[in-house]
């Protein structure tokens, strides 16, 4: 009997997955077909028929920004039924308070329920929309063994066995499948969000609502789109175009899809952020997720959870809410009323402190202390608990930022100006985190050029990367240049048991004889390098660096890269380069260089992108002259761009780039890791303390060689690449530094090269590009 149960079940699961495989093959032979078709334009081709509603339909009066009734009796009751796209906003002590008490459901009109057995899902995140869609072209290559049980496809299958492919969605924002045009063509993310969500509020008229959202009445057009989501392997833009052929909202109607996919792809923000996924229903509960690109991890984690504003920015914003208020005063009920006069006085107080800032000789940046900025007139009497719950659930951001560009649009109707951003719900945005400020976070102030910047900061990101981990069924972190490893042991997965814990670091695809690493300490002319923040402004030193540089590119063919710690300090470079040598008036260390390969260079703000420098740079190369590209340690050259082949034959790091250790939020930083070690240490004083400096200074050169080893991974793209390493510091001799650098670099370094004269060095270099060429 138990055997029959088993069968049985077995049976009626692969039914239904037989039965979705069977419309995945005629959605799969309707793209084959549509693909013929375009391939042979003269053929007859049936139009797409794709409705794009006019402008004039989308009217709007001053009602519409009328705030409703609130009524604070019934704000717990209201709040546990509401979902809000806020909760970011809250500290994780706040949010599991909150869980208690209000389920949300993520189901949506049309979703329908065939299938929905909870299969294990992966999800697979990046950084970027570019590195997933590489991730979907290499999926597609995959061959998958069917998923129905051998004892009953011969009961179930076809003739013609079915192609079963990999059930593949990739998820994204508003910004990157929004398909309606009164939408998708504002300028801001913040705005597309809420104009997506004004279209849909109760009181809007039904002309006016967005015509592509899934509802009863296209569900047949929301079980097409699923059906051709999963059928091949489509990118992000196959996503956004598949939604616009069929006539469907692409973002919301994926939401449906993710039950019946195997692989998930989504940015960081949409699996890093809780609200986030909220949003589109997505429970990672029991599933697989990996994490690429995870030497971001945790600097992606700090930058989704803070917030920056500025003074100009809270004083615009100031100026809407109470020319809202003036306008809506008779409209306005006592509960509205009363907790917009709270926002204003809360906004006043955080203006007026930064102005004082401002004007006083004080340092460019500092720590702020939140009691300064809520010391303003009656600020001590707002409930920050009460005020976070209207602002989530009155929507006055939505409503004012939605007043002032109808104003402006009603006053400027003859000119086609662009929106302008949300300044009230980016001040919420602050406002939310700093009514719930929790122990991992601080705020600090940067003067720029007239305006004053005031930044919550999430100094660790461990309690907010948590929840995934408790729910998930295992966590995967990869990276080319993940080294050194420590600190996510140490700062993400601190409370994890050891046992559950497993680090792989694996050798290059390369054999060690296509690298050559080498530490050079030392110039041509003898000069050490030590390009610590207090030396590396000699002139010797600098002028040292381009006559060792000519003679670097003399003997490494094609490109090289050189890397510098920042772009003023490339820019001061520079300029002693351009100056003429003693004793030698038409001469520059510039034209030295020069004369071996063209140089180009990155900057601040340079006049081409970086796009148009890199295809100069690939042209100069491919033209057989080779080029020196000079290039900012996490600037825009050092992370996910290929120097591979004659692109990069020679990566020069020029000193370690340590950050601003006397920046008010290094100093943050470090003394929250100190404290974090002390606390969690034994022993005597003396030795708690040594530990936290010791936990201090770690964390500090950890970052330090993890942007190191980025740049470091730009050259060796393949197995036939090969390279030549140069750390130019004689600091990289040291076994602390060099323990830091990726096991396939250590390896091909050579033993004591630090101490060896550059002359040496150079003759070493010139003998393996030798050997490469005639192996």
């Amino acid at each position: 009997m138990l055997e029959y149960a088993q069968r049985e079940s077995s049976r009626a699961i692969s039914e239904k997955r037989k039965e979705l495989q069977v419309r995945l093959e005629k959605a799969r032979h309707r793209e084959e077909k549509q693909k013929i078709a375009l391939e042979n334009p003269g053929g007859p081709r049936k139009r797409q028929k794709f409705d794009v509603p006019s402008r004039a339909s989308d009217v709007q009066t001053e009602d519409n920004f009328a705030l409703d009734d609130y009524d604070s009796e019934g704000e717990e009751k209201n709040f546990s039924r509401k979902q809000t796209d806020y909760s970011s906003g809250l500290s994780t002590g706040t949010l599991e308070l909150l869980e208690r008490f209000h389920h949300r459901s993520s189901a949506h009109p049309g979703q329908d329920e065939d299938y929905g057995d909870e299969e294990i899902k992966i999800f697979y995140c990046s950084r970027t929309h570019s590195q997933l869609t590489q991730f979907a072209s290499e999926l597609r290559r995959v061959n998958i063994p069917s998923s129905i049980p051998k004892d009953l496809s011969n009961e179930l299958a076809d003739p013609d066995d079915l192609q079963e492919g990999v059930r593949h969605l990739s998820l994204g924002s508003r910004k990157n499948l929004c398909i309606n045009p009164r939408v998708s063509s504002l300028d801001n993310v913040t705005a597309i969000n809420e104009r997506c969500l004004d279209l849909q509020q109760p009181g809007v008229a039904t002309e006016q609502k967005c015509p592509f959202l899934p509802s009863n009445e296209n569900e047949a057009q929301a079980l097409q789109f699923r059906d051709h989501a999963l059928a091949t392997v489509k990118d992000i833009e196959d996503i956004g175009k598949l939604g616009k052929n069929i006539g469907i909202c692409p973002y919301y109607a994926s939401r449906s899809v993710i039950k019946h996919s195997e692989i998930v792809t989504l940015p960081y923000p949409l699996l890093l952020q809780r609200s986030a996924r909220e949003a589109l229903g997505l429970s990672i509960k029991g599933h697989v997720v990996v994490i690429d690109e995870a030497h971001n991890l945790m600097d992606a984690i700090s930058n989704i959870h803070s917030v920056t504003i500025t003074l100009s920015e809270l004083r615009t914003s100031l100026f809407q809410l109470t020319t809202y208020a003036r306008k809506f005063k008779t409209r306005l009920k006592g509960k509205n009323r009363n907790y917009i006069a709270q926002v204003i006085r809360l906004v006043t107080s955080i203006t007026e402190h930064l102005r004082t800032i401002l004007e006083r000789n004080k340092a460019p940046e500092g720590p702020v202390q939140p009691s300064d900025l809520m010391s303003g007139k009656g600020v001590d009497q707002i409930n920050p608990y009460k005020l976070c719950r209207y602002l989530c659930e009155s929507k006055l951001a939505r409503k004012v930022d939605g007043y002032v560009e109808f104003s402006r649009e009603q006053a400027d109707r003859q000119t086609s100006r662009k929106p302008s951003t949300p300044v009230l719900f980016h001040i919420q945005s602050f406002l939310l985190p700093l009514m719930n400020l929790s122990a991992e976070g601080k705020l600090f102030y940067m003067k720029a050029q007239g305006d004053i910047q005031l930044k919550y900061m999430l100094l660790d990101p461990m309690n907010q990367f948590r929840e995934i981990v408790d729910d998930a069924r295992a966590v995967i972190l990869a990276g080319g240049t993940m080294s050194p490893m420590t600190d996510y042991v140490d700062h993400l997965f601190s409370y994890v048991p050891s046992s559950r814990l497993d680090t792989f670091s694996y050798g290059h695809v390369i054999p060690p004889e296509n690298l050559i690493a080498q530490v050079l300490a030392t110039g041509v002319t003898g000069t050490e390098f030590n390009f610590t923040f207090d030396t590396r402004d000699s002139e010797r030193m600098i002028v040292d660096l381009g006559r060792t540089m000519a003679a670097l590119c003399q003997v490494i063919p094609d490109g090289v890269v050189a890397f510098f710690p920042s772009y003023d300090y490339l820019s001061r470079v520079l300029s002693i380069w351009k100056k003429p040598l003693a004793g030698e008036k038409d001469c520059t260390v510039y034209d030295l260089i020069k004369r071996k390969k063209p140089i180009l260079h990155e900057s601040r703000d340079m006049t081409m992108s970086t796009e148009e420098l890199l295809q100069e740079y690939t042209s100069i190369v491919g033209s057989g002259r080779g080029a020196l590209l000079l290039s900012v340690i996490g600037g825009k050259l050092s992370e996910g761009i290929n120097f591979s082949d004659r692109l990069g034959r020679g990566v020069l790091i020029v000193g370690l780039p340590f950050p601003n250790i006397n920046s008010a939020v290094w100093q943050a930083k470090i003394q929250y890791i100190e404290q974090k070690a002390y606390r969690e240490s034994s022993g005597s004083e003396a030795h708690r303390q040594l530990i936290s400096k010791a936990a201090g200074r770690d964390f500090y050169e950890n970052s330090c060689m993890r942007a190191v080893n980025q740049c470091i991974g730009r050259a060796i793209r393949h197995r036939n690449d090969y390279a030549a390493i140069v750390l130019m510091d004689r600091r990289y001799d040291k076994s602390a530094i060099q323990r830091k650098l990726p096991a396939w670099i250590k390896q091909s370094m050579a033993s004591s090269s630090a101490l060896r004269p550059a002359g040496a060095t150079v003759g070493s270099l010139s003998k393996f590009f030798v050997a490469q060429r005639t192996s």
